[in-house]
């Protein structure tokens, strides 16, 4: 089975972005700290914009996420007041390309495992020097 994209975004009062934001690591801690996510990030837009990007294994690694006590008691609660627009879509990954960074000693392009995966690659290819990544 491929694996399933799920995005979700969601526009913040001025007031609810302020809550928002002291939670925003623990959620992307305890989301990817759940069995069956491959990988999550958040992508903060300009009008207090967030979309959430997650790739899971499979739905059950959804529900697995939808379950979660600070999902549940936090988030989901916390989001029908902090927001004033939701939405959230899944996809079934049909291809998924190697990640590739480009190494700042050498110039040249080294890929990685697909593109989930951000710590990836963490060395070039060529000069094996070490490719750090934005921090997440």
């Amino acid at each position: 089975m491929a694996p399933l994209l799920v995005l979700a975004e969601f526009v913040f009062s001025a007031a609810g972005e302020a809550e928002f934001l002291p939670q925003l690591e623990r959620t992307l801690r305890e989301t990817r700290a759940t069995e069956g996510c491959l990988e999550a990030v958040v992508w903060t837009r300009p009008g207090r914009r967030h979309q959430f990007s997650t790739l899971w294994t499979d739905a059950a690694a959804v529900r697995r996420w939808v379950e979660n006590e600070f999902h549940r008691t936090v988030l989901m609660p916390g989001f029908r007041a902090w927001c004033t627009e939701g939405w959230f879509g899944e996809y079934a990954l049909a291809q998924d390309h190697p990640r590739a960074r480009k190494c700042a000693s050498c110039g040249r392009w080294s890929q990685g495992r697909p593109g989930w995966d951000e710590a990836q690659p963490d060395a070039c290819a060529k000069c094996g020097a070490a490719l750090a990544a934005e921090s997440r």
